[in-house]
């Protein structure tokens, strides 16, 4: 009996230790992997750092300036608000030299074209902020028809569908342009009649030439109206033109179409 439990004691001591041993080379081999993780992950790591440096000294020794991008649509026409902007770092090019670098440098700017975010804002993608011409003063005029893509600083013509003398304007430059009244023909002695002589001009009576008259030249628009406004709500164009020029446009009988054109250089 003795002896049973001797041997019993003995088998439980041996399979303690078996299990004891199984224990420790688990524990031994769990902590292996995971130091091997650690491992990994550290090299990774040194890897990414390595890296990031090497990328650090490349852009150390490349120049850089602040250029702005858009981070809306901007359709052309519109005004640049601070809103529409944001401010990065590019590599130097001859190319950026005039670019706008801060928001307030294009504050209250116009698109020449449509930029969609994104797209580096240059400076032949913007116009300043129209400012009236000395000497000159800015009415609100409703446009019968004005140029496709007119914006706020183009120059343009303002005619009226009426000829000069029948509304009482007379040109200050009236040989600049052939619309705003139509030329006396010569006589046959090959003269000029004067202004009191009847015209015998060979063009009908209803002529085109003889029904506009050029009111206003190379005058600058300085706003248009938003193609957001209501159905049947008047939208006027704000144009800035010479105050004789303004006077004789207030002048203008109600229903008289006026119209647009871009100035043509001579």
């Amino acid at each position: 009996m003795e002896s049973s439990q001797n041997s019993f004691a003995t088998a439980s001591s041996k399979t303690g230790t078996i299990t004891k041993r199984q224990h420790r080379r688990a524990m031994s081999l769990a902590r292996r992997r995971l130091v091997a993780r650690i491992r990994r992950l550290a090299s990774a790591l040194l890897v990414g750092l390595a890296v990031f440096s090497a990328l650090q000294c490349v852009m150390a020794t490349v120049h850089t300036q602040p250029m702005l991008v858009t981070t809306t649509h901007v359709s052309r026409g519109e005004r640049l608000q601070a809103a529409h902007l944001s401010t990065i770092s590019v590599p130097v090019h001859p190319s950026f030299d005039q670019a706008p670098a801060t928001p307030e440098d294009v504050e209250s700017a116009i698109a020449l074209v449509d930029m969609p975010a994104g797209t580096l804002i240059l400076a032949s993608h913007i116009r300043g902020r129209p400012v009236p011409p000395d000497g000159s003063t800015v009415i609100e005029t409703l446009l019968a028809s004005h140029p496709d893509g007119m914006d706020a600083g183009d120059t343009i013509d303002v005619i009226v569908g009426q000829s000069c003398p029948a509304i009482g304007y007379a040109n200050a430059e009236p040989t600049e342009a052939n619309d705003r009244e139509a030329p006396y023909p010569p006589d046959e002695t090959g003269t000029q009649p004067s202004a009191s002589q009847p015209a015998q001009s060979s063009a009908p009576p209803d002529s085109t030439l003889d029904q506009q008259c050029v009111i206003a030249s190379q005058a600058t628009v300085i706003t248009v109206p938003s193609d957001d406004a209501p159905p049947g709500v008047d939208s006027k164009t704000s144009i800035a033109m010479r105050p004789q020029e303004a006077l004789a446009l207030m002048r203008l009988p109600d229903g008289l179409p006026v119209i647009a054109a871009r100035h043509q250089t001579s």
